[in-house]
């Protein structure tokens, strides 16, 4: 049987409870119809219930420049060669939060108090795990190797001039620059409310139209730039330490992060009560294990201490090695004053 308690007054059951968590989406309808996260089961398959690493093999291209064919001159021996091939290590990150009674009390109406409990839990863990997601591609994106992917066109300080603003052009080179002859690979483009605006004063942002039941044309809110379906968010989108403000635009192709959810806790969430403390004080334990993992990178487990990586680690670029050519790896970043 479950062990049941009370929280904010009400009745608590961690089952049901469990059932609400799993009912809320966990990222916009916007980020998952780009596929910026791709939900790979193989990943906590091969983790298995007691691990948290996972090494995720993969074949090389079979490119012509590896593997030029012989002539069928009736002379030529087709001796066959090795395919090439190559591994990514993900590792699970675990986190986890705990609440009193009292943070949620003013909030309940008692219409649906778990289902209000829900939401809000699950509010936060979206904010967790995309503070986690940005975290891991700034470090990536920080990498030698992806120089190639990232068009840095801002000032460093003094005066900002138009060279160093985004216009018309920049978006569509940014993409050439990154996959070349791929550049069609992108499908989302992550944006500050600021750039958004730009290109809005531009005349470069469409919205996505359908016709309804009476046969009437209308716009939804879905802004695409040249193709690209735009998410806005001002958290992570901008660096104001320096003299000038850097606004950094993320584009991103179909399955270029690789998700999992770790399911398999005992109890995930739960609650206790403290009769000692204040006359006595109800509390709500919560934790969430993910995958976040850029696909095409090794993270350097040897440098992680524990067993369930700190955002300080992942953040650290030396900590991640490009294991893909980087010409397949679908992540592009812009850097621009405005």
């Amino acid at each position: 049987m479950p062990r049941t308690g009370t929280f904010g007054g009400f009745v608590f059951d961690p089952e049901v409870f469990a059932d609400y968590m799993a009912e809320q989406p966990t990222w916009s309808n916007a980020i998952i119809a780009s596929g910026i996260l791709q939900e790979d089961a193989t990943i906590m398959n091969l983790i298995g219930s007691e691990g948290n690493v996972a090494t995720l093999p993969f074949y090389k291209a079979m490119d012509i420049k590896d593997y030029e064919p012989y002539n069928n001159d009736g002379m030529t021996d087709n001796v066959p060669k090795e395919i090439a091939g190559g591994k990514q290590t993900a590792m699970l990150i675990q986190r986890m939060m705990a609440w009193k009674a009292q943070d949620f009390t003013k909030e309940l109406t008692g219409a649906d108090p778990l289902q209000h409990i829900a939401n809000s839990v699950n509010n936060y863990y979206q904010q967790v795990w995309e503070a986690e997601l940005m975290n891991i591609v700034g470090a990536i994106m920080s990498l030698d190797d992806m120089k190639n992917h990232v068009m840095d066109i801002s000032a460093t300080g003094g005066t900002v001039a138009d060279a160093n603003k985004i216009d018309e052009t920049t978006m569509i080179y940014a993409q050439q620059k990154a996959l070349g002859d791929m550049a069609n690979g992108f499908g989302l483009a992550i944006m500050n409310s600021y750039i958004l605006t730009r290109y809005q004063a531009l005349g470069l942002v469409e919205y996505a139209k359908y016709n309804n039941a009476n046969g009437l044309t209308q716009e939804v809110n879905l802004p695409t730039i040249n193709g690209l379906v735009v998410v806005t968010s001002d958290r992570f989108t901008v660096d104001a330490t320096g003299d000038v403000p850097k606004y950094k635009t993320l584009i991103v192709g179909r399955g270029a992060l690789l998700t999992a959810r770790k399911t398999n806790y005992n109890e995930p969430y739960y609650t206790d009560y403290d009769p000692e403390s204040r006359a006595g004080i109800e509390k709500l334990y919560t934790k969430e294990g993910r995958v976040l993992h850029p696909n095409g990178f090794d993270l350097n487990v040897k440098n992680i201490a524990n067993e369930s990586p700190t955002k300080e680690e992942l953040g650290t670029p030396d900590n991640w090695t490009l294991a893909f050519n980087e010409k397949n790896i679908k992540i592009g970043q812009i850097i621009s004053n405005g």
